[in-house]
């Protein structure tokens, strides 16, 4: 999917909002739009705990995570050839220690932290499903300061928002998680 920025998640906000974009205010909604759409970003996070596997060179027994494209928050596994193999963090958070393996490619199983959005060409950092739902926590979120009309946008936006992360949740859980597979 095509990513989305910040710029055209703000739109998406007023648009929703029937906020014309040409107006005074508008630095002033777009403030407050950027600082809910990282209340989103942050709230999802926690609770799809976004993850990814990349690949590291193993160089004398250790892994440098800074190498790798997003920050860690933390391994869940170091994997070659689909084998799960131990590790344990090195003298610092940066670096993991794989003892046993020869160097060379290994696939670091991993969750990452998304970074925090400030310009207009930022993209979230988080699957592109959450993207409406970064756009319905803004909207619910900017309408919880109007009048009892905007009241009401806003618990059905945020209650939207909520069934919604709900449902997502199971494609989002993490690789470790207990599942019943019929291979039958």
């Amino acid at each position: 999917m095509i990513a989305v920025t910040v710029s055209e998640l703000i739109q998406s906000a007023l648009a929703e909002l029937d906020h014309p974009e040409n107006t005074a205010a508008l630095p002033l909604w777009k403030e407050k739009l950027l600082r809910f759409a990282n209340e989103a970003v942050v709230d999802l996070y926690e609770t799809f705990h976004p993850w990814r596997r990349d690949l590291l060179t193993l160089q004398n027994g250790v892994l440098d995570l800074t190498a790798l494209p997003y920050t860690v928050a933390k391994v869940l596994g170091v994997e070659r050839g689909g084998m799960r193999v131990p590790f344990f963090y090195g003298a610092d958070t940066d670096t993991i220690r794989v003892p046993g393996v020869q160097d060379g490619l290994m696939t670091v199983v991993y969750r990452y932290l998304p970074k925090t959005l400030i310009l207009d060409g930022d993209e979230p950092e988080l699957p592109s499903a959450c993207d409406p739902l970064i756009v319905l926590y803004m909207t619910g979120r900017f309408c919880l300061t109007d009048d009892a009309q905007g009241l009401n946008h806003a618990t059905a936006a945020l209650s939207l928002y909520e069934t919604r992360k709900r449902r997502l949740k199971l494609d989002f859980d993490e690789p470790t998680d207990y599942r019943i597979v019929n291979r039958f």
